[in-house]
């Protein structure tokens, strides 16, 4: 979790319901191979969830955050304001 593309991912993840991987890649301005790389590791931490969701007759890959990485994202931000609050 502490790579910054991955944190960046998290965090964008954690403010929506879900998001196409299109628009993910182009708001994190990541490669392609690059996102894909990151939430295949996320994926199998159980972090973050992919489906595919039709949308107008063509499907469109979606990422969300699983409920357990909704939790454990949410305890590492509350072990770094509890760091940076002292």
């Amino acid at each position: 979790m502490h790579s910054p593309n991955r944190l960046a991912i998290l965090a964008t993840l954690n403010r929506v319901q879900h998001v196409a991987f299109a628009d993910l890649r182009e708001s994190l301005n990541l490669t392609a191979p690059e996102l894909s790389r990151q939430i295949a590791i996320l994926e199998k931490e159980g972090m973050v969830e992919v489906a595919k969701l039709r949308v107008k007759r063509v499907a469109v890959t979606h990422v969300r955050l699983s409920d357990t990485g909704r939790e454990r994202f949410a305890s590492y931000l509350a072990d770094l304001h509890a760091i940076v609050d002292g």
